[in-house]
């Protein structure tokens, strides 16, 4: 495995992530999501996570971050993979080079896996980026060699986490979903339509994915119950949409 790669900077970092400079309340939000996995499925551990949304700039990959950073925080053993083969942003905000590193792309086409993982030492986690972008994202997410990746990745790590492409607008995460245990769908407040989201929970039922729920991003806390759902606040330093 590399070693990380990720360099931390005082100021103009693009995302806010959990840790001692994420306020209170950010953490406290990641937080009972951690805790809201466990149970939201009692009968089956649900350590294959997809993260998505319905349409782009909901920040989705965000999410998928801060909550792989979570579970690590708890001890858990993480792997975040970015599955997003059309728009990979993971690389960029953990600081490491595509050109240096292998990822989920090689691995598809036969290479090593734990070569191509990073370990991120400094968070705790197992990072897997995406490298070169292949022209065939749907069938390679939907292999019979994604399926071998996932079953033995599965048995080294707690927690496994996708970030995937908005699947109202591509299949991507509505076809890999066949391999994991659910779906987390990312909504940004007062972005994506009714409809946008209705087509994206549609798309995930057609498959059969199992939809754990909803995180409701960029939430005003002013305007609503506190007690509705969970809510972050991404208006810290928080430049970026994906």
């Amino acid at each position: 495995m590399k070693k990380d790669q990720k360099k931390k900077k005082k100021s103009g970092r693009s995302f806010l992530l959990v840790g001692k400079e994420a306020p209170f309340q950010y953490q406290e939000a990641f937080k009972s999501l951690r805790t809201n996995l466990k149970f939201v499925a009692l009968d089956k551990a649900c350590k294959k996570i997809i993260i998505t949304s319905a349409i782009p700039g909901e920040g989705k990959s965000s999410v998928a971050i801060n909550l792989a950073v979570s579970l690590a925080q708890a001890g858990s053993k993480v792997l975040l993979i970015d599955c997003d083969l059309r728009k990979p942003i993971i690389h960029k905000y953990m600081k490491i080079s595509r050109t240096a590193c292998k990822g989920i792309t090689n691995v598809l086409s036969g290479s090593s896996m734990t070569e191509s993982v990073v370990n991120m030492q400094s968070l705790g986690l197992h990072v897997m980026i995406a490298d070169a972008i292949p022209p065939n994202p749907a069938e390679l997410l939907g292999s019979a060699r994604m399926k071998a990746v996932i079953d033995e990745m599965g048995r080294h790590y707690d927690y496994i986490i996708f970030d995937t492409p908005p699947v109202s607008v591509v299949t991507d995460a509505a076809v890999l979903s066949q391999y994991t245990d659910g779906v987390i769908l990312v909504i940004r407040q007062n972005l994506s339509t009714f409809d946008q989201v209705a087509l994206a929970k549609k798309n995930l039922d057609a498959v059969g994915a199992n939809i754990l729920g909803a995180v409701l991003n960029d939430f005003d806390a002013k305007s609503a119950d506190k007690e509705s759902g969970y809510y972050y606040s991404y208006n810290y330093d928080y430049s970026s949409n994906d």
